[in-house]
């Protein structure tokens, strides 16, 4: 008996002790999660052009080809003129109707005075069918169409000769003229030298044979033919042309020829 009641007290105490205790909270569970692997950058690969794009070349410009500038000096025979501009007895003109021409110190001064007159004048001694011929001409008076230069190959009387020169535009150009009629056979072209008056212009005519080549300034401007006969065509002179109804004036200086070897 005593036993029951030793175990009955243990019972008792053990639950009221029971009723006091609490079973330990439980301590929360923490999740780790690995970190994400960092994801590497991608580089695009490298594209490979099989047919790289070329740069197509310019193509040059075809280098001229540069044509020697003919000498019309060469092969220079006797002296037939120089410095002519001192004697007035050596010169005459066939057209004293357009105006007058006058020598002194040297030079020789052509005015027309007529409207759209031509005045020429003619050397009466100086002859030769195969020449060089040069002269400095400065125009005084000068408009436009005016124009002035030398006069070659000229007929007896002046009734047929060619006239080279150049107008008051800066253009040169050649003229055959039979019984006062010109017949252009070349230009009018740019010949390098300013419009207008006053200016000095070297004048330059090689004739050979029937090719004639003509320069302004040494500058060769072009080449003609000669289809006339030859026969009594040999005279040199200088030639004004006014172009309008105002007259104009033009002076010479320094007119040299040379007989061409093996010509006339």
């Amino acid at each position: 008996m005593r036993r029951f009641w030793v175990w009955l007290v243990l019972l008792g105490i053990g639950l009221a002790l029971g009723g006091c205790w609490q079973a330990p909270a439980e301590e929360p569970r923490i999740t780790v999660w690995p970190s994400p692997s960092p994801v590497a950058s991608l580089t695009p690969s490298p594209v490979v052009t099989w047919f790289p794009p070329t740069s197509t070349p310019t193509p040059l410009p075809p280098t001229p080809i540069p044509t020697p500038t003919p000498d019309l000096k060469m092969g220079l025979g006797r002296l037939i003129l120089a410095f002519p501009f001192a004697d007035p007895a050596l010169w005459r003109s066939p057209t004293p109707y357009a105006g007058h021409y006058g020598l002194s110190d040297g030079v020789l001064t052509v005015t027309v005075t007529a409207p759209r007159g031509a005045m020429v004048v003619l050397h009466r001694e100086a002859r030769a069918y195969d020449f060089y011929l040069e002269v400095e001409a400065e125009p005084q008076i000068c408009r436009g169409e005016d124009a002035y230069g030398v006069v070659f190959r000229s007929a007896s009387g002046g009734a047929r000769y060619y006239r080279f020169g150049l107008n008051c535009q800066g253009e040169a150009f050649l003229d055959v003229v039979q019984g006062s009629l010109p017949i252009p056979q070349e230009g009018p072209v740019l010949a390098g030298v300013p419009a207008g008056a006053p200016i000095r212009t070297r004048l330059s005519v090689r004739a050979q044979g029937k090719t004639m080549t003509f320069a302004v300034n040494g500058q060769v401007l072009f080449t003609a033919q000669d289809d006339f006969p030859a026969y009594g065509s040999t005279g040199f002179g200088v030639f004004a042309r006014a172009a309008g109804d105002e007259g104009m004036s033009v002076v010479f200086r320094d007119l040299v020829v040379y007989a061409l070897s093996g010509g006339e």
